[in-house]
């Protein structure tokens, strides 16, 4: 990730990283979103075990580079992956 987001020539026009997280969500994510040279990390709490790894369902934090953060609530995996698109389909337009 570091590699492409570094990359002047070749970086997309946004680069989204992705935070599996156990703890200190926010702080993690914060540090990921500078680390990976990221616009957006995409962050959930993987020790939830009602969301994420082996459920039908998450629950995500989008940290922006511009210092927002977006929470979006409960839903399936398939609705955030829309949601995300949404995202990135207004953000290149």
């Amino acid at each position: 990730m570091r590699h492409i987001s570094n990359h002047n020539s070749l970086r997309p026009k946004i680069t989204i990283g992705f935070a599996a997280e156990t703890n200190n969500i926010s702080v993690n994510a914060k540090d990921k979103l500078i680390e990976k040279n990221c616009d957006w990390i995409i962050a959930n709490d993987v020790s939830d075990e009602t969301i994420g790894f082996g459920s039908d369902f998450n629950k995500i934090s989008i940290f922006y580079k511009n210092k927002a953060k977006e929470n979006l609530d409960r839903m399936s995996k398939s609705l955030v992956a829309e949601e995300i698109v949404k995202r990135v389909i207004h953000q290149i337009n």
